[in-house]
């Protein structure tokens, strides 16, 4: 215990605060910026998966802005939302309803992917984009609603109650501390979470029942299969095959039209797979320090516990936000079609 307590917390916590985030916020920024360019050009403006990613992108910038520059500041000493109440409260209302709308839309995304890799055409049409910007709005509001409670139970002046910064959740309310840890966990962290693992393991068994009929398939009949064509018919109507003079001509267009949305789809599954599995791991230790707080909330903590406790609390928010700024590298990295849509971008600026 005395080589623990030896250790300089205040010093510890101001580097974490103070350097983590500068790299973060810098790619982050950039990154997201250049997914918003990307998810916005023609050949993703109609397909609903890529819509949940733009609108999640569109979260995720504000949740780094409003947690990662928070915390930049905070390291320097110089972040007004730490003494002024009004800042702390909305910085928390705006990073908390931001993250958790940014979460839900990955999770849509499954649920539209799931849907749209189903071989009943009944599932298929289920998921329209007019549904699909009424669930956006629904996700916002509820995020509203959920977090309203933290403009009175956040305040400042919480540090010398032993929070780990000034801007907290009332340390002397306990029904506020358990409150909002709970609906953390509950509504940004868990349900997400277990919406994007049932969602994509369902996926993955329609890709792979797909796959069987595809081996299956006579090699003289020329159709294809309909692997994840929710939005064929956009692109049918985009490239006009009705132009073609010959018949047999307009059938080639409309089988390499398929061949490409197809294609297409199956990139954006492992698109969203990917960051899945990346927000499950960085969501990981916020997870079970939110559970590890309520469980021990009625305890007598020492200082040398509870700054502890707050090392683990600065580090598991670094952690959480880690997933907002890396997701345009991902995409990057395992997404062909986007790298071709980036690469376009990138010609058309120059």
């Amino acid at each position: 215990m005395d080589n623990t307590s030896s250790v300089n917390f205040v010093l510890l916590n101001q580097i974490i605060n103070r350097y983590f985030p500068i790299p973060l916020m810098f790619f982050g920024i950039i990154g997201n910026i250049l997914n918003i360019l990307v998810f916005t050009r023609p050949v993703f403006r109609a397909n609903i998966c890529a819509n949940y990613f733009l609108a999640s992108t569109v979260f995720d910038g504000i949740m780094m802005f409003a947690g990662l520059l928070s915390r930049t500041l905070n390291g320097f000493g110089i972040d007004p939302s730490q003494t002024i109440p009004a800042l702390c409260k909305l910085r928390f209302f705006t990073t908390y309803s931001s993250g958790t709308a940014a979460s839900w839309f990955i999770s849509l995304a499954c649920v539209e992917r799931y849907l749209a890799s189903s071989t009943s055409t009944y599932r298929r049409q289920l998921l329209t984009m007019k549904r699909a910007y009424m669930s956006m709005i629904f996700v916002i509001l509820i995020g509203f609603i959920v977090y309203a409670q933290q403009f009175y139970c956040i305040d400042t002046n919480q540090q010398i109650l032993g929070a780990p910064q000034p801007c907290y959740q009332l340390k002397k309310n306990i029904s506020c501390q358990i409150l909002d840890s709970l609906f953390q966990f509950l509504f940004e962290i868990l349900t997400p979470i277990c919406m994007m693992t049932v969602f994509s393991c369902l996926t993955l068994r329609n890709v792979r029942n797909q796959r069987r009929r595809i081996n299956i398939t006579q090699p003289g009949n020329i159709s294809i299969p309909r692997i994840m064509t929710a939005n064929l018919n956009q692109s049918i109507a985009l490239h006009h095959p009705t132009n073609v003079p010959n018949q047999q001509n307009r059938h080639l267009v409309l089988t390499e039209i398929k061949r490409r949305a197809q294609k297409r789809d199956i990139q954006l599954v492992k698109m969203l797979l990917v960051q899945v599995s990346v927000y499950v791991i960085s969501a990981f230790p916020i997870s079970f320090y939110k559970l590890y707080a309520v469980a021990t909330i009625y305890q007598t903590k020492s200082i040398v516990r509870q700054s502890i406790e707050n090392t683990i609390y600065n580090l598991s928010l670094i952690s959480l936000l880690l997933n907002n700024s890396i997701t345009f590298y991902l995409y990057t990295l395992c997404g062909p079609i986007f790298r071709k849509e980036l690469l376009k971008l990138f010609r058309l600026a120059t």
